[in-house]
């Protein structure tokens, strides 16, 4: 987890600061911060695999969803990261996992992919969403390729110190 230094965010000559979590569990309030503006990715899904000459479905991206979280510094916000969707293997991909924060909130996972057929189905989205898996291209009748692994979520924190 890396924080970045932006100019003065208002003329009350406050510097805003941005992270992004991709592991762990539990954050730290910097010490003087009262709120945070954070963004939640949920885990896209998997894609499906190819069944016959059908290639496999794409799946949906995971939702984006932001909220503002009233805080105080020093305490703790535990939160969970969406996982990856797994590539469907002769199957269905796997969905997307869920992203939480305490006090937020949550950002779904994509569906994963059909089996050999249509889109899988998205999270809720407010903006741009992590990316499910491609389903596998089928080039010939009795192929069985796996989809495409959906992206991890994700949690952007905003504050201003």
């Amino acid at each position: 987890m890396a924080s970045t230094v932006f100019p003065a965010a208002s003329a009350a000559s406050k510097t805003a600061f941005r992270t992004t979590l991709t592991s762990g569990t539990s954050y730290t309030v910097p010490a003087g911060v009262t709120s945070l503006n954070v963004t939640l990715y949920g885990g896209g899904g998997g894609g499906g695999a190819s069944f016959g000459s059908s290639d496999g479905g794409e799946a949906g991206g995971g939702g984006v969803i932001s909220s503002i979280i009233t805080t105080t510094g020093g305490s703790s916000i535990a939160y969970a990261i969406g996982a990856a969707g797994t590539g469907g293997v002769g199957a269905t991909g796997g969905a997307g996992g869920d992203t939480t924060m305490t006090g937020a909130t949550t950002a779904t996972g994509g569906g994963g992919g059909p089996r050999g057929g249509c889109s899988g189905t998205g999270g809720q989205s407010y903006g741009f969403n992590v990316s499910g898996g491609g389903g596998s291209n089928s080039s010939q009748q009795g192929s069985g390729g796996s989809g495409g692994i959906g992206s991890k979520g994700k949690i952007d924190i905003e504050y201003w110190a």
